[in-house]
């Protein structure tokens, strides 16, 4: 073959192999562009017919939680009662996972017998919730395992969950849930926590120092049954114990019938094998002496046998009976304003002759008809007139403390009642054995009469602080 032959044909081939890469090279920058094209539709279009595992890629930390549990930083035991989890895909859709019961196994640790509660010996101990993803609403009910019924209900802290105030077999069913607002999530998981607690009693005294008039509060956390705690006291020995959530609580009132000193108060569990002894040191208050001149017309008429057996028959036993449970959360307030014209336990002379008795609350002296409110929220016991007190309203508040209002003009609840705080009862009046117009404002636990000023504003009205309070 010539050379020129050679050329030609070498060139042919040459110009064949050119074409034929510029070919290869369209299909592949079409395939390129097609699966880039394709990816992007897939991407924002995300169709039906893909893989879930697509979603566990692209969205990574979108998934569903992983949450842990923890008691003082070693894994607890919990399961996963409830669970609902949706990710927001990127057309705006929400895709559910399909079921996977794999991580209620998971909630038992590594080497963990089954189901194993969490043992709580101390209130220090802290009992915790890891998750990956923080919850924008967490609430926790805690159960009694053996009954159900509800100790404790409300929101919560994952950084540490509350111990209810007993011991016990508990279950704490927690829910988490997350709302989609900014996130592009949204689900609930409720977990069921086995708690068991067993922590020591743990006594607890409103204060070591009280002046006379004052309530001393005393609360026993852990303590279980009232009839296995030790209390033995001096103060008062109409002594008992209240329960609230499994809880205890008890009172020792003081007055003018308590002498002042150092009172040894020893309290303990039997069960338990605990016995302590606290301090109580009581202050004497020095109470007044008034000079009450009264006309002789009004006190034949309201201090007489008649009036005295009225009021003992159908007052004093109100006091012995209250409801076991508070009726009120807040605060109480001051009944009326006006002007302080006797205070708590001043002895009296009454036209010159002295008295047994002492002055059993505060006289606030205002114009007829003034508002009279209720202290605090309660159940009315006593709304009815008597020739000594007047026109009387007695307001029950549980656990044994009791309000009451003397010499209205008027009333405007009726026994049975449940007076709310603030609420109207009456006005003030100078019914009964009054000398003029004023509300006498009592506050007891039972029938030992205490100190209203503090439970109004912290210490005791008298005739030096009352305008900063009364007007």
């Amino acid at each position: 073959m010539a050379a020129e032959d050679w050329r030609r044909f070498i060139g042919g081939i040459v110009m064949r192999r050119s074409k034929s890469s510029s070919i290869l090279g369209k299909v592949i920058l079409f395939i390129i562009v097609a699966a880039f094209s394709s990816g992007v539709y897939i991407y924002q279009t995300e169709p039906d017919f893909l893989l879930d595992r697509f979603y566990a890629v692209v969205y990574p930390g979108r998934q569903e939680v992983e949450p842990e549990i923890f008691l003082n930083e070693k894994p607890a035991y919990f399961e996963i009662i409830g669970k609902e989890w949706q990710t927001k895909k990127n057309n705006g859709e929400w895709y559910t996972a399909p079921a996977n019961d794999e991580r209620i196994d998971s909630a038992v640790p590594t080497g963990m017998q089954s189901k194993p509660s969490s043992i709580i010996s101390s209130t220090s101990d802290k009992l915790i919730v890891n998750v990956d993803k923080q919850p924008d609403q967490v609430d926790l009910k805690i159960l009694k395992t053996d009954s159900g019924q509800v100790v404790l209900e409300g929101k919560a802290e994952l950084a540490k969950l509350p111990l209810p105030k007993q011991n016990g077999n508990f279950t704490y069913e927690l829910t988490m849930r997350w709302s989609p607002g900014q996130n592009p999530y949204q689900g609930k998981y409720v977990l069921a926590i086995p708690v068991t607690v067993k922590v020591p009693a743990q006594f607890i005294f409103s204060t070591e120092r009280l002046e006379q008039g004052q309530l001393l509060e005393i609360t026993a956390y852990y303590a279980g049954d009232p009839e296995d705690v030790i209390f033995e006291q001096s103060i008062y020995d109409k002594f008992r114990w209240f329960s609230e959530d499994g809880s205890l609580r008890g009172y020792l009132p003081t007055n003018y019938n308590v002498k002042p000193g150092t009172y040894p108060i020893k309290y303990g569990v039997k069960s338990q094998g605990t016995e302590e002894t606290q301090l109580i040191e009581i202050l004497e208050h020095k109470y007044h002496i008034q000079y009450l001149t009264v006309n002789t017309k009004t006190e034949a008429e309201t201090r007489n046998d008649e009036a005295y057996a009225e009021y003992n028959k159908y007052y004093i036993p109100v006091r012995n009976q209250s409801e076991p449970s508070r009726y009120y959360t807040d605060s109480f307030l001051i009944p009326t304003k006006g002007r302080l014209t006797t205070e708590f336990g001043e002895t009296r002379y009454v036209n010159d002759q002295p008295t047994s008795y002492r002055h059993l609350g505060l006289d606030i002296a205002a114009p007829a008809g003034t508002e009279v409110m209720a202290s605090n929220r309660g159940k009315v016991v006593l709304a009815r007139s008597f020739l000594l007190t007047g026109n009387t309203v007695m307001i029950d508040h549980g656990e044994g403390l009791f309000s009451v209002y003397h010499h209205l003009l008027n009333i405007s609840v009726k026994t049975g009642d449940i007076a709310e705080r603030g609420q109207k009862i009456g006005e003030v009046g100078s019914t009964g054995f009054s000398t003029g117009a004023h509300l006498h404002f009592m506050i007891s636990y039972y029938n030992a009469n205490l100190e209203p000023g503090f439970f109004l504003v912290g210490q005791p009205i008298t005739y030096e602080n009352y305008k900063e309070y009364l007007q």
